[in-house]
């Protein structure tokens, strides 16, 4: 099947597969118990109070990788303590080679995952599918997240909570010291709340993941399986009340566009107040409001180059979507989303609005009301805003089991657009699922159709398969989600083995796939095939080798434009052959890349990519990638090329003064693009940015009074976050 698993496969030692616990089993206790104190810590990263002191550690740390089940190769203890106010955590990583402890993020919610870093995850309804994870390396540095359902995106790593932490290096190896308020998560209204608990460690030289309570490479997700989570005892007692904060902003600063051909020159000076409100109506149900809110400090999306012929997905990335966005999901991730937060206030500003999410009874509620103000497009014209609406509910009627609604409503001038929807989710075995959904939408001026998933995965610890169907018509429209592909009917099919190695030197897992899908029309014509052979061998070392294969067949009656360029109507069938490399990157200096070369729409089409990171230490990291197509279509014009770079410096002076740049360029539309950002965090939740935004356009100019440069943007941002 595939040409990496042939070539590796035979240099293995087979009897080394790896396919289930090895080793004893863990400690029969998966309890873990807070201790009470009266007396708060001083969160320095020095265990010098007293009653930790008199907290029993959790010692029985077991490996999920590279030995499942293996005893860990260095010491870890846990301790949970708490007063009413907060939940405290201290964590001690001895280390036999204090030297080699890996450490060099200092910038809040960054790539810790490249550094020795902790993660505990708290599931604080003791639901087992919901948790927090607050990450920490031996800076003490954060970085936190959420998980929905027993599941985690990209987007979940951006939700910031509001916490105390601190590490240090030891000479037995690193300690951090955490202190979480009761104020920053969500629990349930018992007076001796049940929670669940998980700690993970990775010791980064090693490539070793360590847990307590240990989680079997049966469960694919690791540290996700909330199921899997130690049950946490002992809390009593917690600060109950109606918890609020405001955060008020304010903002100054000055935009200017380039001038293009005699059109004037847009000058633009900014100056805008406003405030962002949460409320907990009760300790599981929070209210967040915000009035005129900004996103001038959000970083600037990476640039892609567009060669196919659908639309393409930029993430979310604003602040206020952020927090329990899990929740908000419906259907298949970056293809058919019936809600897509970046819908919201990108054409027309946000003036202000509300949303509620947490939990009433045994639903798991998100609601969100946003009014958006009228606009004018690049020709002048009126783009209304209106009345943005979610409501999202979701039950656990069994064990691993969820069920859910969705109902979503945009009101702008005289249209409207409405899309209601119901979704499970069941979930078994180790890493096996049944998830459908169905959404039916809604138009002022159009028909009502159906839409609608179901896809099955059943897998162990070495082996998956699955498949599933997928049906858009091509009147389905959700006006607040995001659809990559009307009227389609999809099947797809999937085979897979991830054997470990678990006596390797040098290899560590081998995952090789083969996935398959057709899609016609609704009215049963062929439009696209796809066979892909995937194949990918992880070393020890942490780097990682792959090698794909893929059959892809595309039939357009209509014809298709790829950059601008028309294809003819016709079925186009086309191999492409492809390898990419990235080597551990929490070395000081790493490197990525790759290449593909093969048929492209009746041509050809080769692409090279290369890039890297070199970190000087813990206060400046760089790093830069450079893409290169070259296409050869059958239509005239039909040979081009497209280059795109990107470079990125992160600076830091502290954990609580960072820097970022973003520097772009692309061969498509001529601009050198570059995004400064500077952050203080002047006090916990609350933050100084600088922003600076620039384009310049290279290249020839078709009308030489058209200006180079086409934006300078120069913002500060002032947040201040007062808790009552």
């Amino acid at each position: 099947m595939a040409v990496l698993a042939a070539a590796c496969l035979p240099s293995l030692v087979l009897p080394s597969l790896a396919s289930g616990q090895v080793g004893p089993p863990p400690g029969p206790s998966s309890v873990v118990q807070a201790y009470r104190t009266d007396t708060p810590p001083t969160i320095d990263g020095v265990l010098d109070e007293a009653f930790w002191q008199r907290v029993d550690p959790v010692t029985d740390f077991r490996q999920r990788t590279p030995v499942d089940g293996a005893p860990a190769s260095e010491r870890t203890e846990l301790r949970v303590a708490f007063d009413r106010d907060a939940i405290y955590f201290a964590v001690v990583a001895y280390d036999s080679d204090p030297e080699a402890i890996r450490r060099s993020i200092l910038h809040r919610e960054g790539r810790i995952d490249q550094d020795d870093n902790v993660r505990i995850g708290l599931d604080t309804y003791h639901d087992r599918r919901n948790a927090y994870i607050f990450e920490l390396n031996p800076f003490g540095t954060q970085g936190d997240a959420l998980i929905t359902d027993e599941s985690m995106t990209l987007a979940d790593w951006n939700w910031e909570g509001v916490y105390e932490s601190e590490g240090r290096i030891t000479e037995d190896g690193w300690v951090v010291e955490a202190a979480v308020p009761f104020s920053t998560i969500r629990f349930s209204d018992d007076d001796a709340p049940t929670m669940g608990i998980l700690l993970e460690r990775t010791i980064r030289r090693k490539n070793e993941f360590v847990y307590f309570p240990h989680v079997s490479q049966e469960f694919r997700s690791g540290l996700v399986q909330v199921s899997q989570y130690a049950t946490l005892l002992g809390l009593e007692d917690l600060r109950r009340g109606r918890y609020m904060e405001a955060k008020p902003f304010a903002i100054a600063g000055r935009s200017v566009d380039g001038q293009d051909g005699d059109a004037p020159r847009a000058v633009e000076t900014l100056g805008e107040i406003g405030l962002d409100f949460k409320y907990s109506i009760t300790s599981n149900l929070t209210l967040d409001a915000t009035l005129n809110p900004d996103f001038a400090q959000v970083e600037a999306d990476n640039v892609q180059i567009n060669l196919t012929r659908f639309g393409l997905f930029f993430p979310e990335k604003r602040e206020f979507f952020l927090e329990r966005a899990g929740l908000f999901s419906f259907g298949d991730a970056r293809e058919t989303e019936v809600f897509f937060s970046r819908r919201i206030g990108i054409a027309n500003d946000i003036a202000g609005g509300g949303r509620l999410t947490g939990q009433a009874g045994p639903l798991s509620v998100g609601a969100l009301s946003l009014f958006t103000q009228d606009a004018r497009d690049s020709e002048g014209g009126l783009v209304p805003g209106g009345l943005n609406s979610v409501l999202r509910l979701r039950a656990d009627p069994f064990p691993r089991t969820t069920v859910g609604g969705i109902f979503t409503s945009l009101d702008a001038g005289d249209a409207w657009n409405r899309v209601a929807g119901a979704d499970a989710q069941v979930r078994f075995g180790g890493s096996s699922s049944l998830v459908g959904w169905a959404a039916r939408s809604f138009r002022s001026d159009g028909p009502t159709v159906t839409a609608g998933s179901v896809k099955l995965d059943v897998g162990n610890s070495v082996v998956s398969a699955g498949g599933g169907f997928t049906r858009v018509p091509s009147a389905f429209d959700p006006a607040l989600g995001f659809v990559r592909r009307r009227d389609m009917q999809r099947y797809e099919g999937s085979l897979a083995a991830f054997p470990r190695f678990e006596s390797s030197r040098w290899a560590r897992q081998l995952v090789t796939a083969l996935n398959g899908e057709y899609i016609e029309g609704l009215d049963r014509t062929k439009q696209s095939t796809s066979l892909l052979s995937h194949n990918m061998l992880t070393f020890q070392t942490g780097d990682w080798l792959m090698a794909n294969l893929r059959r892809r067949s595309e039939a357009i009656p209509n014809g298709a434009r790829i950059q601008g360029r028309a294809l003819a109507p016709g079925e186009y069938a086309f191999s492409t052959v492809e390898v990419r490399w990235r080597s551990n990157d929490s070395r000081p200096l790493s490197t990525r890349g790759g290449f593909s070369a093969g048929g492209f729409w009746g041509g050809n089409r080769t692409q090279v990519s290369v890039g890297g990171q070199w970190k000087t230490g813990p206060y400046l990291t760089v790093g830069a990638d450079y893409t290169w197509n070259d296409v050869s279509l059958p239509v005239e014009d039909g040979d081009f090329s497209t280059r795109l770079f990107g470079a990125t410096v992160l600076g830091a002076v502290s954990r609580s003064l960072f820097a970022n740049a973003l520097v772009q360029y692309d061969d498509v539309s001529n601009v050198v693009r570059a995004n400064v950002r500077i952050d203080w965090i002047h006090t916990p939740g609350s933050d100084l940015f600088v922003v600076f935004d620039t384009g310049y356009l290279t290249g020839d100019l078709l009308d030489p009074r058209t200006e180079r440069w086409q934006q300078r943007t120069g913002v500060v941002k002032l947040t201040y976050l007062k808790a009552f």
